[in-house]
């Protein structure tokens, strides 16, 4: 397990990001259903509530590498998610940062935000490609090109031991041979579990929409946008929505 190589020789200096990574490897390299409510106020300000299931698969191959972790009373996944939004604290364009276990493998993660591009700036994506927003529309646009900046906003995506599972390692893979390689290094559960990890974001925006590319209208006033996580771990297609509202 990746887990393994990141913590083994650097337990100590590593100690403060290890729920960040934990978290990583959940989001991305397991079978996760994770749902993203976004609403966002004519400023540009809002809040995000974050649904996160784990698969058993995920808990199950951490627990193999538990000797490597700094002892906790907690679980591993409570700590995770307790280190993600401990870091989310630390942003100031973040506020009312709140989290909370539900059982099985459940969890809820809650802020509010200032403002996307003041967000996203602070937290490295400068001149940023990412997001583009106007008065009355929002885009997201992710492809190989940009993915840099979003390693920038995400540190954990340029860790050494998460490069090689993402797209700028895999470039032009197909899908079968990926999930070849993570049978290879996860085991048999391995590929199901990706293959049925999928992020769901659902956006209210502040006015009717009256337009909509890449993302499914969902109400007056909201979208829905959904990709499998592995369109985002081999991006051998943008990963793109628009949406506009009057």
């Amino acid at each position: 397990m990746i887990v393994s190589s990141v913590i083994m020789p650097y337990a100590h200096c590593m100690r403060k990001f290890i729920p960040l990574i934990l978290l990583a490897a959940a989001l991305l390299l397991t079978g996760c259903q994770v749902t993203e409510d976004l609403s966002m106020d004519t400023s540009q300000s809002g809040r995000s509530f974050t649904d996160i299931h784990v698969e058993q698969f995920f808990i199950d191959v951490l627990e193999d590498f538990a000797e490597f972790l700094p002892e906790n009373n907690e679980s591993m996944m409570d700590s995770a998610i307790r280190g993600y939004a401990s870091e989310l604290e630390e942003t100031e364009a973040i506020s009312d940062v709140s989290w909370a276990s539900l059982g099985d493998n459940k969890y809820t993660v809650s802020f509010s935000f200032s403002g996307i591009s003041e967000l996203l700036e602070e937290m490295g994506a400068e001149n940023q490609s990412l997001f583009t927003l106007s008065a009355n529309s929002m885009s997201f646009y992710l492809d190989i090109n940009n993915y840099p900046e979003l390693k920038a906003v995400v540190p954990f995506l340029a860790d050494q031991n998460f490069e090689v599972y993402g797209p700028e390692y895999n470039q032009g893979m197909s899908e079968a041979d990926y999930l070849d390689m993570i049978y290879f290094l996860l085991g048999e559960d391995g590929p199901e579990a990706i293959t049925n990890g999928v992020i769901n974001i659902n956006i209210e925006v502040p006015g009717n929409v009256v337009s909509t590319a890449g993302c499914t209208q969902t109400g007056d006033s909201s979208v829905s946008y959904t990709f499998p996580i592995i369109d985002f771990l081999l991006l051998g297609e943008p990963l793109a929505f628009t949406v506009e509202w009057e």
